[in-house]
């Protein structure tokens, strides 16, 4: 679930194009719970802690590909495990 935090108010975010500065990703993964805040990035839209980096690609058409996000695990080591992931429900969300 993606919510923008707009002085403390979260509100849902219902479409992607909603995103702004602020907003964060919650993640329930593999017995995880994520929370990763919105990183601006030119090539692709990211969540990211540093440590977790959630990302939807952009499709040739310039939108995102919201049914096929990546899950990079960044590791210690400097590593970068990918963990490729789908909706729940296999439907966009967003």
């Amino acid at each position: 679930m993606m919510r923008n935090n707009i002085n403390g108010d979260f509100s849902k975010i219902e479409k992607i194009s909603e995103l702004k500065p602020g907003a964060f990703i919650n993640i329930n993964w593999n017995k995880k719970k994520l929370m990763l805040p919105y990183s601006l990035r030119k090539d692709y839209i990211s969540f990211t802690d540093k440590k977790w980096d959630w990302r939807y690609q952009f499709n040739k058409d310039g939108l995102p590909d919201i049914n096929n996000p990546s899950l990079y695990e960044l590791l210690p080591s400097g590593e970068i495990k990918t963990h490729f992931c789908e909706t729940e429900d296999n439907k966009p969300n967003l």
